[in-house]
């Protein structure tokens, strides 16, 4: 009965949001079967007698990678940034159904959305964040012209970085 004259819904939370809805609306109409009253009703006098919750289980699936000299972990033929002082060095890959956190040293360094292709012939991307570069400027500043972490800086940088090149030396 609830999927009678479900109206279509723009992506899954609304589609939950609008699921939670009528079976609360439902309970207070269905009557429970066994004991007295209606679902809503032992629910609320159940309530009182539960444990609180515990905190919400962290599910992720951990691999330890060791970062590239380029500042790259690889998980599923895509490349995701690290903070440069972590080249060449191993870390902590914490993968979710729908992010990617890198640890290290007991701190987490960085989060990424994760990547999911399923077809095989579409080729593996990088995913940059030219934060974890900013130290590679101060040794090599040529990389600010052509890098490509630098591609997808925010207008006010890219403005600075023109400013910058256009300068002697720059």
């Amino acid at each position: 009965q609830i999927w009678q004259g479900m109206p279509p819904f723009a992506d899954l939370p609304a589609l939950n949001a609008w699921l939670e809805a009528r079976c609360i609306e439902r309970w207070s109409e269905l009557s429970h079967g066994v004991l007295p009253g209606s679902v809503a009703e032992v629910q609320a006098r159940e309530r009182m007698n539960l444990m609180p919750m515990g905190r919400a289980f962290d599910g992720f699936v951990e691999h330890t990678k060791r970062v590239s000299p380029t500042c790259l972990v690889h998980f599923e033929s895509n490349r995701y940034s690290v903070p440069a002082s972590f080249a060449n060095r191993p870390v902590s890959l914490r993968v979710y159904p729908d992010r990617l956190v890198v640890a290290a040293e007991g701190q987490v360094l960085c989060e990424h959305a994760r990547i999911v292709e399923r077809a095989h012939d579409v080729p593996g991307r990088t995913v940059y964040d030219w934060r974890h570069y900013l130290a590679v400027i101060q040794r090599k500043p040529g990389a600010l012209r052509n890098g490509a972490p630098f591609a997808e800086m925010p207008e006010a940088f890219r403005k600075l970085q023109v400013q910058l090149i256009r300068r002697p030396g720059g």
